[in-house]
C-alpha cells in the first residue's frame, strides 16, 4: 500500500539522518540515497520527483522537523 510524500519523506530523513550519523544533510544527499525508496513507497514517480522533495522539505521547516542550515540545500534535521 502506498503511503503519502509527506510520510515517505519524514521517514526518509530519519532513516537518512540514522545511517549518516548525523543530523545536518543537504537535499541533494537525500536524492541520492532516498528518492528511490520515496518514489516506491509512495507509488508515483510524476514528471519532478526532485521538485516534490523540495516541497516536502519547505513543508518539513514549515512545521519545525528541519531547519535550513545554509542556501545551497543543508537542512538539519530536528527530532
Amino acid at each position: 500500500m502506498a503511503i503519502s510524500w509527506t510520510a515517505a519523506v519524514e521517514a526518509a530523513v530519519e532513516r537518512h539522518v540514522a545511517a549518516k550519523g548525523d543530523v545536518v544533510f543537504t537535499r541533494q544527499e537525500l536524492i541520492d540515497r532516498e528518492l528511490d525508496q520515496i518514489l516506491s513507497q509512495t507509488g508515483s514517480v510524476g514528471l519532478t520527483p526532485a521538485m516534490t522533495l523540495s516541497r516536502e522539505l519547505q513543508e518539513m521547516r514549515d512545521r519545525g522537523r528541519v531547519e535550513f542550515v545554509d542556501e545551497r540545500g543543508t537542512y538539519r534535521f530536528i527530532k
